[in-house]
């Protein structure tokens, strides 16, 4: 069995360092064990999803262990109450260097979701430029919302796909070898949903690249 990193567990909750390339739960016409599968194992009892990071995105990763839990997470992140940063390599620096993106989201009809001019789901995230990584930008990332692969769509608009991402355009260039989409959920803060205290974790992605 492999194991899935525990980083913060009471009796309630748990929050876990996902790995890159596992769905978090069962996709039509996919197999193989999610994280909800593998956590369920290592625990020895049920656990819950309450968000989501893309298959291959890695970082910290919130699951519920009871029906308390899984309400009170869904209120936080439906109240956009949680506090999710992230860490993107930008395939090219932003312009500006740092600020607010807000537009709709919709997914065409390959599935991909885009930016569009109307319609769609209000989308908003804040970024950070931190440093430059060659010709790609090491940026944070802050969810006002948490859309469907609102970061990959807000940088591919920007013109500065993710590393890696070719799903969003990244075309890679000699000598550069992406393995994957190049996104890691770096740092959570949320107030317990059940016992009221504060929870603050971060989580150092495994590549240099795209550590501050």
């Amino acid at each position: 069995m492999v194991a899935v990193p525990i980083l913060f567990a009471d009796e309630h909750l748990v929050v876990v360092d996902k790995p890159a390339f596992t769905l978090v739960v069962p996709a039509p016409g996919r197999n193989g064990r999610t994280v909800v599968d593998l956590v369920a194992e290592q625990l020895g009892r049920s656990v819950f999803a309450v968000h989501r990071l893309d298959e291959e995105t890695t970082g910290l990763l919130i699951l519920a262990l009871d029906a308390a839990a899984k309400s009170g997470l869904e209120r936080l992140f439906r109240d956009h109450a949680i506090e999710r940063d992230y860490l993107a390599l930008a395939s090219a620096a932003p312009s500006p260097p740092a600020g607010r993106i807000e537009s709709q989201l919709r997914e065409d009809a390959a599935g991909v979701v885009r930016v569009v001019p109307r319609g769609g789901e209000r989308a908003v995230t804040h970024y950070e430029t931190l440093a430059r990584r060659g010709r790609c930008a090491l940026v944070r990332c802050r969810l006002e919302t948490g859309r469907r692969n609102q970061i990959r769509a807000h940088f591919a608009a920007l013109g500065c796909a993710l590393a890696g991402d070719r799903k969003y355009g990244f075309r890679a260039r000699p000598g550069e070898k992406f393995q994957r989409v190049m996104l890691h959920s770096w740092s959570l803060g949320f107030r317990h949903p059940v016992l009221g205290t504060e929870v603050r974790l971060r989580s150092l992605p495994a590549e240099a690249a795209l550590r501050p």
